[in-house]
């Protein structure tokens, strides 16, 4: 039992190590989907991405 909780916990962390490495988003990026225009829009800062895909990165221009 232990062991089984010890990989969890490693497989937790590994989760949340990969997780950082391949986003930058911040907590105050939210992405709302505008299917019928083909585009994301960023509720916190207005920036604009098209695409079908979830952007991952930040686009934050604010300092």
């Amino acid at each position: 039992m232990p062991v089984l909780l010890l990989l969890l916990l490693v497989g937790v962390f590994a989760y949340f190590a990969w997780r950082a490495r391949t986003s930058s988003l911040t907590r105050d990026c939210r992405w709302r989907q505008h299917r019928k225009e083909g585009f994301w829009t960023c509720t916190y800062c207005g920036a604009q991405q098209k695409g079908e895909d979830a952007p991952t990165q930040c686009l934050n221009r604010k300092p």
